[in-house]
């Protein structure tokens, strides 16, 4: 059975990362990816760009990845974006096919204090891309999720934990802020996001247009 593969983010904002790690889940579970911005993300400060932005900055990431899809499901809710609620909506959609959560292994190393996280086993898989630094799973959690293949987490609906051995998750998006709004350029971003946050002079990007010479003054 074709999985349900479910990203969620601020995405604030989505970076090469970001697209790396989608693409290669979906590689490895013959699946497309859904990426879904939060709307109030309930555990960390709000984003600095609109959910209209992050969407948009979002679509044109994955415009040439036909297995990724930008899902503004999560932004059309009100409310915190808790996982959870999340996971309930799209396990409804998914019927008896695997639904898989993709997080990062900081993410797993901090399930243990998510909303209601003891309901996720029964409602999804994992599938854990390495982060440096990440720390280590509470022994509930990876008890909750045992360790499984990408071929046993096509058979099963939920509950099993698919550990990737790259790509790293090793961008920062609060250093890619800091970046933008230094120089208005950051190596971690595609051509097109980045065309699109200069335009719409997000993260304080600076502004390095010069103003109209006068006749006279040159």
């Amino acid at each position: 059975m074709t999985p349900l593969v479910l990203f969620g983010g601020t995405f604030d904002p989505v970076h090469r990362a970001h697209i790396n790690g989608a693409r290669a889940v979906a590689r490895a579970l013959h699946a497309p990816v859904h990426l879904l911005p939060n709307a109030v993300p309930p555990h960390r400060p709000q984003p600095g760009a609109n959910g209209t932005h992050r969407l948009a900055m979002l679509e044109a990431a994955v415009a040439r990845y036909p297995e990724l899809i930008a899902d503004d499901w999560e932004l059309r809710q009100s409310g915190p974006s808790y996982s959870l609620h999340t996971l309930e909506h799209f396990r409804t959609l998914a019927g008896p096919r695997p639904l898989v959560l993709l997080i990062g292994a900081d993410s797993l190393a901090g399930l243990h204090t998510w909303h209601r996280w003891q309901d996720y086993p029964t409602l999804c898989h994992l599938a854990v891309l390495p982060r440096p630094e990440a720390g280590e799973a509470d022994p509930a959690v990876l008890q909750a999720f045992p360790q499984g293949d990408a071929a046993t987490l096509c058979q099963l609906p939920a509950g099993r934990r698919l550990m990737l051995k790259r790509p790293f998750l090793n961008v920062s998006a609060s250093a890619v802020r800091d970046a933008l709004a230094r120089n208005g350029h950051c190596p971690a971003l595609s051509s097109d996001v980045e065309a699109y946050i200069q335009r719409h002079h997000l993260y304080n990007v600076p502004n390095t247009s010069k103003p109209p010479t006068r006749p006279g003054t040159a």
